[in-house]
């Protein structure tokens, strides 16, 4: 390993692990990332949609005024920092159901709240024949695509480069505090910060913490010529991915136990896109993950009430690509600085 002690031990790689590792090695921080590299990952699954208005009354997502800048100026930071393109800006066409959504949707862009978000007239001339027409269209700016699983490969790579990065699943029998700092097995690390998604459930240093799984799945589907860029939902996303394939996810699921995808749910998501699509469509992958959720949803970070320099960062959620680059910059800025108004996210 590049060092006898690091400053920081961050156990997980997902956008929380991932971000949190970024700042502090930026304040000059000696980061060691530790992670399981499960292909399951919900960070490595997402589409990383950041969207900022939601639900069928089309409201503005919580704080995204303040998320949405941060956001795009830190993935443009790390889009220098790793050379690689970090996210897209593609417009959202949703489809409207009946007279009522119209008119609401048509009422919500003449409100200053989201007025610039919303346009009162949809341009769906890319998608042609290729879908069937809902009653009406609504169009969303503002909208990104961020490329979650290209940013945590890449940084996986520079790490891995700086001998920062090991492969590991985390065994809390080998942590042991000791005069103020940690072991593990045969490293050393003066602060540690637990990023471990859902996988905190069985976590024994913060229990109870109020996380709320939730298991959504994926299709990874050809569409022939589509062509069509912009995002487009109906009661499923489609979200271009490359050439002519794109992603098609997702819904919630509250009760299940494991991250393995079901034939009853590739059934539902084929249904709802022979229903959208009026072409022809070939399916590639079936994925399936399960979100770090939060009961309160909100994510959450502070540090163990006991044991000091032990940190949790987690229940980012579906929100992760808005809420994390914040998040994680307020937090990393806890751990360095010590202000307690860094702790309050709400």
């Amino acid at each position: 390993m590049k060092s006898d002690i690091f400053d920081f031990a961050v156990v997980g790689q997902g956008i929380s692990g991932t971000l949190i590792s970024y700042f502090l090695a930026k304040a000059g921080k000696n980061v060691l990332v530790m992670d399981n590299n499960y292909i399951g990952s919900s960070s490595k699954v997402a589409a990383g949609i950041v969207n900022p208005i939601t639900g069928k009354k089309f409201i503005k997502s919580w704080r995204i005024h303040e998320f949405l800048p941060e956001a795009k100026i830190i993935y443009d930071e790390l889009s220098d920092y790793l050379g690689i393109r970090t996210y897209t800006e593609s417009n959202m066409i949703r489809s409207l159901y009946s007279v009522e959504d119209e008119n609401i949707w048509l009422s919500r862009t003449g409100d200053p709240e989201v007025k610039h978000y919303m346009l009162p007239v949809a341009d769906t001339e890319e998608f042609g024949d290729i879908v069937s027409k809902p009653f009406a269209y609504g169009e969303l700016t503002g909208t990104l695509q961020v490329h979650l699983s290209d940013i945590l490969e890449a940084f996986k790579l520079k790490w891995q480069m700086q001998d920062q990065y090991i492969i590991d699943k985390f065994d809390y029998n080998c942590l042991i505090e000791q005069s103020g700092s940690f072991s593990y097995k045969d490293l050393f690390f003066r602060e540690i910060i637990f990023c471990e998604g859902y996988q905190a459930q069985c976590n024994p240093y913060f229990e109870n913490i109020g996380l709320a799984p939730s298991k959504g799945e994926v299709l990874l589907v050809r569409i022939p010529g589509a062509g069509f860029k912009k995002m487009y939902k109906d009661h499923i996303f489609i979200v271009h991915q490359y050439d002519d394939v794109y992603w098609v996810g997702s819904g919630y699921e509250w009760n299940s136990n494991d991250d393995l995808p079901t034939d009853k749910i590739y059934h539902k998501l084929k249904a709802e896109l022979e229903r959208v699509l009026k072409v022809p469509f070939e399916i590639l992958e079936h994925k399936a993950a399960i979100r770090p959720t939060m009961h309160a949803r909100r994510p959450i970070f502070k540090p163990h009430p006991t044991l000091r320099g032990m940190y949790i960062f987690n229940g980012l959620g579906t929100k992760g690509s808005s809420i994390g680059p914040f998040a994680a910059k307020q937090f990393a800025r806890y751990i360095l600085e010590k202000n307690p108004e860094d702790l309050i996210l709400l």
